[in-house]
């Protein structure tokens, strides 16, 4: 409240009551000068109310969406945008690049590629652990059934490990789409729709309203972060399209390799409950997959190989 006094204060003292010179005595001139007064001092106040109700998380989830969007965020542009000092935005980078959610540039942030499935990294990591959790996950879809393949370099895997000869797949990822394409047997079903920033998966309001329209027996999910209580994303464009996914579906898993597990990540996308299992490498600590509500499942492969 007292940056709020502050400002009123200033506002008042630009009245100049008593007639001097100076760049506000027009204000004195009739009800105009009301109307201006007010919607300073209304400004100020909203600027306020934002900040009391919170407005530092909002402000710091809204810059992750901003970087995942668009890439590099000035520091004036998003303290211009939020009404707030580049002091505070650039502690608001500060926090956020300490939870290894962007990283700061000279004048700006960048954001973080936790999503190896972006475009244009050259090589996914900890590709052995995602093909023998791809392997896994492939070994439990029955023949005959329908099933879901969310977007994402383990789900890639799974695709690449399917056999079957009487089964279809829907998918939103252009290379997931690619990989099945190339197995005549299996019937593909693609979700169209725009194509996500920096990604090769289709989002929007045309790829919710196919999905809408389709029953599936098993959907199988990528993760940016596992946590005890659900899967983590750090950027919240696909939140409702992945819960639409789990909607259609009679059950469902995630694969996600072990380093996903423990990341920091700002938006809940599902809870642990929504799912079967899941499945991940021989490298998670067993205690730690002992912890969760489901069977976390170890894929079999060689220990430590990158």
């Amino acid at each position: 409240m007292r940056d709020f006094a502050h400002y009123a204060q200033s506002v008042r003292r630009s009245w100049n009551p008593r007639g001097n010179a100076g760049p506000h005595r027009h204000m004195l001139a009739g009800p105009r000068c009301v109307v201006r007064v007010f919607a300073q001092v209304w400004s100020a106040a909203g600027a306020w109310s934002y900040r009391r109700r919170g407005g530092g998380m909002s402000r710091q989830s809204e810059i992750v969406d901003a970087l995942m969007r668009d890439g590099f965020q000035g520091v004036n542009e998003l303290a211009a945008r939020f009404a707030v000092t580049a002091s505070t935005i650039r502690r608001d980078l500060e926090r956020l690049e300490g939870r290894h959610l962007l990283r700061r540039t000279h004048g700006g942030a960048v954001p973080v590629a936790q999503d190896e499935s972006r475009r244009g990294v050259q090589k996914p990591l900890h590709g052995a652990e995602k093909s023998a959790i791809g392997k896994a996950m492939a070994e439990r879809i029955l023949e005959g059934q329908t099933i879901l393949l969310d977007g994402g370099t383990t789900t890639l895997e799974v695709a690449r490990h399917l056999e079957h000869q009487r089964l279809t797949v829907v998918t939103n990822d252009l290379q997931v789409a690619a990989e099945v394409a190339t197995r005549p047997p299996i019937h593909l079903a693609f979700l169209g729709g725009e194509l996500l920033p920096n990604t090769f998966r289709m989002w929007g309001p045309t790829t919710e309203q196919q999905l809408s329209r389709f029953r599936v027996d098993v959907a199988i999910f990528s993760a940016d972060t596992v946590a005890r209580d659900g899967l983590y994303s750090a950027g919240s464009y696909e939140i409702e399209q992945k819960r639409l996914m789990r909607s259609i579906a009679k059950e469902a898993f995630f694969v996600a390799d072990s380093s996903k597990f423990g990341r920091e990540a700002l938006f809940k996308l599902l809870d642990i409950e929504d799912f079967t299992a899941g499945i991940t490498d021989g490298l998670l600590d067993p205690l730690r997959a002992s912890d969760f509500a489901i069977p976390i499942i170890q894929a079999p492969g060689d220990r430590g190989v990158a």
